[in-house]
């Protein structure tokens, strides 16, 4: 995908895909900063066309001293499950796993390739060494 990065003023860019248009100022008006709290690809397009570091618009969230003293403290267990008081709204509700069906024959021993991997006859990566 080609993407075509205008720049407005300072902080704000305009940048074109093959079908939208974005508006970049910090956060893309595409929302998946607002979701996923990292810079969607026109923001991180936006940032190289700066030189500007696109790491410096991550969230603070998924910087390594903060993910550092998440994980620092022991996490104990909670008990027996048995021992679990929950109030009376959550405990009426029951979640049920998934229906399965059991699959008919012996199961397959290789596994099966996804499109594109390594090897795959009719695909960009089925080249002959």
């Amino acid at each position: 995908m080609k993407l075509d990065v205008f720049q407005v003023d300072q902080h704000e860019f305009e940048v074109k895909d093959d079908r939208n248009k974005f508006v970049v100022h910090l956060n893309c008006t595409c929302h998946f900063f607002d979701i996923e709290r990292i810079p969607c690809i026109h923001a991180i397009v936006a940032a190289k066309r700066t030189n500007m570091d696109e790491y410096k618009l991550v969230d603070h969230f998924y910087l390594t001293d903060i993910w550092a003293k998440t994980y620092a403290e022991s996490i104990h267990p909670s008990g027996d499950v048995k021992n679990w008081v929950f109030p009376d709204s959550v405990a009426e509700y029951f979640c049920a796993p998934p229906q399965t069906r059991i699959k008919s024959g012996r199961p397959p021993k290789k596994r099966k390739r996804s499109v594109g991997e390594f090897g795959i006859p009719g695909t960009l990566y089925s080249l002959q060494m």
